[in-house]
């Protein structure tokens, strides 16, 4: 809200100019987030890929150990 008040107080061409500039900054901001979003996503799918595969990996040698045990 402050700000709006802020560009109340400038003259209108100055107005407009910097509207255009704060708008060009939030555009380049809202892309950069976007990509970190996206790398982000991709992490987090390789990290559940992971886990995946580990948990299946931990249930897999859980039977080998329940076998062994039953054949001593």
């Amino acid at each position: 809200m402050g700000k709006l008040r802020d560009f109340d107080q400038m003259v209108p061409g100055e107005s407009v100019q910097a509207l255009t500039s704060e708008n060009i900054t939030l555009k380049r901001r809202v892309q950069q987030l976007t990509r970190e979003h996206r790398t982000l996503q991709e992490r987090l799918e390789g990290a559940r890929s992971n886990l995946r595969f580990s948990g299946k990996r931990i249930a897999d040698l859980e039977a080998q150990i329940l076998e062994l045990r039953k054949s001593s």
